[in-house]
């Protein structure tokens, strides 16, 4: 039985309600942001949690390497050994929410260059909206997030921070 609506369906609206809206975060225990009000988003490192933080740290670092050393093909490869090392023994749902993020992220970035709305057949066929919707389906409950709304709210808070973080990081200054 079903809860609530699908990834697939959520993949094809939340993107494009993305500009016009900030989401709330859906952590049961830290919220993502602190001092920041319902409906808007953070713009800076200033109101991330510590948790957030490293989680965002994380994101970025996995992205920008595996990006730069092999494009999305590299991307591609780390999400999918992000998600095989985070369901391994002894690992935290947190590190299934790391991943979970950094698919979200690879996934906004790629409907971007592609073009279109989120998911569409432009995108590589590992972002398109069968395969994301089934991969978020199948994390997100591992990650001890519910499938839906509050799981895809907490992967777009996320990967906002981390689109932040990136883009701040690519406009630093170069020390040689």
């Amino acid at each position: 039985m079903k809860t609530g609506l699908s990834f697939e369906r959520l993949a094809s609206v939340l993107l494009l309600s993305l500009a016009l809206t900030a989401c709330q975060t859906s952590s049961p225990s830290v919220p993502l942001v602190t001092g920041v009000q319902p409906g808007r988003m953070a713009t800076g490192r200033e109101g991330l949690t510590p948790a957030a933080a490293a989680m965002i740290d994380f994101v970025v670092d996995r992205y920008t390497f595996a990006s730069d050393r092999q494009g999305m093909a590299g991307v591609i490869a780390a999400i999918d050994e992000c998600y095989l090392s985070a369901i391994a023994p002894g690992k935290r749902p947190q590190d299934v929410r790391n991943c979970l993020v950094l698919d979200m992220l690879a996934f906004r970035i790629d409907q971007h260059v592609s073009g279109g709305p989120p998911g569409n057949d432009r995108q590589l066929p590992f972002f398109q909206r069968a395969r994301a919707a089934q991969r978020w389906e199948r994390y997100a409950p591992l990650g001890n997030l519910r499938p839906g709304e509050d799981a895809a709210s907490f992967m777009m808070n996320g990967s906002d921070a981390a689109a932040f973080e990136l883009e701040r990081r690519r406009r630093a200054p170069r020390m040689s």
